[in-house]
């Protein structure tokens, strides 16, 4: 368990100033408090920070210009402590006339979130007692993201369980999965629609010139006969083209290409690098940059029992 919690808040003209601590009986000194600061980057861009001082890791939320800080354990799982610091940290009155009853309450309640979000505790819940049956008899057969964008992952299959705060439902996942119930693995990267959610989109490629979208691709071959290298376009219906090199037919079955470049119908532009265009299968939306920043997501599985395959 966590051994202290502590409030910093900064002061444009003084910098970092330590507030409370429990218990308090561990202080910050000012420099220790400039350092946990400085682990949210320079201009603070960073919610969670992790600084390692002499005294231990201390893991610390941002709330500018406000900063909760707590000093972990040597046997703390500093996953398992921001978690349930992200569930603390809105529970926290920051305008608190009392700060030394606030930290003390919240510290006290950091200890119980992370008593509740254990395996025997979290068990218990009957939200997760449901969810646990439906994964033990098929019902629910996986838990995977149905969209990833930068910082926004949404689990629709856990929603029906645990409610609608999605990064809620996320952290009740991880902690199934610390307690053994469900299985994390690397689901992929995802491209979603935000103006629908499909996740179908359709490639296109313009010329980088024009922007024209009448392009056709130029391919670069070996000859299987004279063993030199030719271009050609090709057509789906195409069974044979002619070597510009050596005249005789080629079957296209048995090329090997080695290269493709598209070429412009509209102004004759050949390029390596078309205009890549993402538009959305089901509604026609034009996908945005923020569409397509997909992430590595994760995907929860039901924990294999002993004799299923």
């Amino acid at each position: 368990m966590p051994k202290a919690m502590y409030s910093i808040f900064w002061d444009d003209t003084l910098g970092p100033m330590v507030g409370r601590s429990y218990p308090e009986d561990n202080q910050l000194s000012v420099e220790e408090a400039l350092s946990i600061f400085m682990g949210h980057g320079v201009n603070q861009e960073a919610k969670m920070g992790y600084t390692k001082l002499k005294r231990g890791l201390v893991l610390s939320s941002m709330v500018a210009p406000n900063c909760i800080a707590v000093l972990l354990d040597d046997a703390d799982d500093p996953n398992v402590i921001e978690r349930n610091l992200e569930r603390l940290v809105p529970e926290i009155d920051l305008d608190a006339d009392d700060w030394d009853k606030e930290i003390q309450h919240a510290f006290e309640r950091l200890l119980q979130l992370i008593e509740e979000a254990s395996g025997p505790q979290l068990l218990k819940d009957p939200e997760v007692q449901l969810f646990v049956e439906d994964l033990t008899k098929g019902r629910v057969e996986e838990v995977t993201p149905r969209h990833v964008l930068k910082g926004v992952v949404k689990y629709p299959q856990a929603r029906e369980y645990f409610g609608a705060n999605d990064n809620e439902v996320e952290r009740k996942l991880r902690d199934l999965a610390d307690a053994g119930v469900l299985v994390p693995k690397t689901f992929g990267r995802k491209i979603g629609c935000r103006q629908c959610g499909g996740e179908e989109v359709v490639i296109t490629l313009l010329c980088p010139s024009c922007n024209s979208g009448k392009l056709h691709n130029v391919y670069s071959v070996f000859c299987p006969i004279c063993r030199e290298l030719t271009h050609s376009v090709l057509d789906d219906d195409l069974e044979e083209i002619m070597c510009l090199n050596c005249k005789k037919p080629m079957k296209v079955a048995e090329l090997t290409v080695i290269d493709v470049e598209p070429l412009c119908n509209e102004c004759g532009t050949a390029t390596n690098e078309p205009r890549i265009v993402f538009t959305c299968a089901n509604c026609g939306t034009r996908l945005k940059g923020a569409d397509l920043l997909s992430g590595t997501g994760l995907g929860y599985y039901p924990k294999r029992r002993p004799g299923k395959s």
